[in-house]
């Protein structure tokens, strides 16, 4: 995903040091009054995302590469499956396919697209059907997902405070498809092979119906994750520091 928002071109285009905020030789901020301003700003998040998308500790800028998940529980239809320890990896891997940013203008809004090839790891205890075949086991799981895309729609709200004026992203939404998904879960029935390998066979036929109940809080953590790494940014730069030609209300 050549891949993540403002976060990257802010992340990926500053640093802090201290109170002092400068601009790192290979990157550059955009001029609001070119006519190549969004243009300019696409360039800097996809320079910046290979070397930010780790997160900068120096100002508390978040990791995106893995994502931490929270605890995810599928009860219902006849089975119970659960996740734990849950980390989704290949964020910084993707790429852009869709980013407009709208400043200056009555309402500022902006818009992120990704997509990549992302994966789940996890500790995972199963039990009850998949449609007609049973399941049961506990151990690693690994879930392979393939061509995610993901879309972020957010407002650009303004918080003022000592330091001058800041971007903040509100009350985002977003959408996703996912083209296929692959399932891999370690010991099941106790490690009875002919039982597991039929099993995650089928699971992996019938890959829609588990992703329709894993899918939605899973992606809604990753888009948690990267607006808030984003506003974390935000918070430490002004917005005349990264925007040039733009004028304080």
């Amino acid at each position: 995903m050549k891949q993540l928002t403002i976060l990257v071109l802010l992340a990926a285009i500053f640093y802090v040091e201290g109170e002092e905020e400068f601009l790192p030789s290979y990157l550059k901020p955009c001029d609001l009054q070119k006519s190549d301003f969004k243009k300019c700003v696409r360039q800097q998040i996809e320079n910046s995302l290979p070397l930010f998308s780790k997160g900068i500790p120096e100002i508390g800028v978040p990791s995106i590469d893995p994502v931490d998940l929270n605890d995810i529980v599928i009860d219902g239809n006849g089975l119970k499956l659960t996740f734990t320890k849950a980390k989704m990896h290949g964020l910084s891997e993707g790429s852009l396919t869709d980013f407009i940013i709208n400043i200056g203008e009555k309402e500022e809004t902006f818009k992120l697209g990704f997509k990549g090839n992302l994966s789940m790891t996890a500790q995972y205890n199963a039990d009850g059907k998949i449609l007609i075949l049973p399941i049961r086991g506990d151990g690693d799981s690994l879930i392979k997902c393939r061509n995610v895309e993901v879309e972020i729609n957010s407002k650009l709200n303004h918080v003022k405070d000592a330091k001058g004026e800041h971007f903040k992203l509100a009350t985002p939404n977003y959408k996703y498809n996912i083209e296929s998904t692959t399932f891999d879960f370690k010991n099941l029935f106790n490690g009875n092979k002919q039982l597991a390998e039929t099993t995650l066979q089928f699971a992996n036929e019938n890959w829609r119906q588990l992703m329709d109940d894993l899918a939605p809080p899973v992606i809604k953590q990753i888009v948690k994750t990267i607006v808030k790494a984003i506003n974390k940014f935000f918070s430490k730069v002004a917005i005349t520091t990264i925007v040039l030609g733009y004028k304080e209300a």
